[in-house]
């Protein structure tokens, strides 16, 4: 990757003077947990813009780009819950709305070892400032050697359809926007553990509810997200210039990984 030996340390990579997660028992370190707190209990995400350098930014673009041949497309319908369609849905049932998602994922196993997306993953400080951020008391980089951390491409016409996610949280950092289309949308806290509130969800599957929430996207932007009892999507790709994000898993297991039938659902091969 052209330029990536001038990038050695995380403090090259995450600004740590305006996110200082390496001092988390500092007042600006406790500060910066209880924002983060607050914003995801308030709304269900957490933005950090410019958490990540600009230098480190444009470099990331370049790996992606120039691994974009390697990277595996999946081209999917599916429902908000990732279930099966029922035979014999009721009316207006969300499960049987079928939703387009499509993306190029370049693997973790793929990711360079001077990437600056591999020198902030593997930062022991990151891991810990996420678990607090996240209330996680066990909180653990994904031991997976292709789903740990992923750069995703999404092309003109790509998009992820409206869906829940399965697990707890969702930590991505956008690196380049589309100019036009790709928003992350949501609504946040549309079902609970113990209502799936079906009338409310078709409503916004319709473009019927108010209260849909559009997350800022500018490059470097961490973002933390709540995506279980919160309908979001990705909207379509309209313009030609690709949007790059990455996608950072971690597990409250250590050891965690993906099992191979996802692995190869997600990467086309397991490892």
């Amino acid at each position: 990757m052209s330029g990536s030996s001038l990038i050695t340390a995380v403090e090259q990579v995450i600004d740590l003077d305006r996110y200082p997660i390496d001092k988390l028992d500092s007042p600006r370190g406790r500060a910066l947990v209880a924002f983060c707190r607050a914003s995801l209990a308030f709304e269900g995400a957490c933005q950090l813009p410019g958490f990540v350098r600009p230098e480190a930014v444009e470099l990331l673009i370049t790996e992606a780009l120039e691994k974009h041949g390697v990277a595996y497309r999946t081209d999917d319908t599916h429902n908000v819950y990732f279930e099966p369609v029922p035979d014999e849905p009721s009316e207006n049932d969300p499960a049987a709305a079928l939703q387009h998602s499509s993306k190029s994922a370049i693997a973790w196993d793929l990711i360079g070892p001077s990437s600056p997306l591999r020198i902030a993953y593997e930062c022991d400080d990151l891991t810990r400032f996420l678990g607090e951020a996240l209330g996680m008391p066990e909180f653990h980089p994904y031991a997976d050697p292709l789903g740990a951390a992923s750069l995703m491409l999404f092309e003109k016409g790509d998009e992820l359809g409206w869906h829940f996610d399965r697990s707890p949280f969702a930590v991505t950092l956008m690196l380049q926007p589309s100019t036009v289309g790709g928003d992350y949308e949501y609504h946040h806290h549309l079902r609970s553990a113990d209502d799936e509130n079906k009338s409310d969800v078709t409503s916004a599957l319709q473009g019927d509810l108010p209260g849909r929430i559009k997350l800022y996207n500018a490059p470097g932007t961490l973002s933390m997200f709540r995506g279980q009892y919160s309908l979001h999507r990705v909207s379509p790709i309209e313009a030609d210039e690709v949007r790059i994000n990455a996608v950072l898993a971690y597990s409250a297991k250590p050891g965690d990984k993906l099992n191979q039938l996802t692995q190869e659902l997600f990467y086309g091969r397991t490892a």
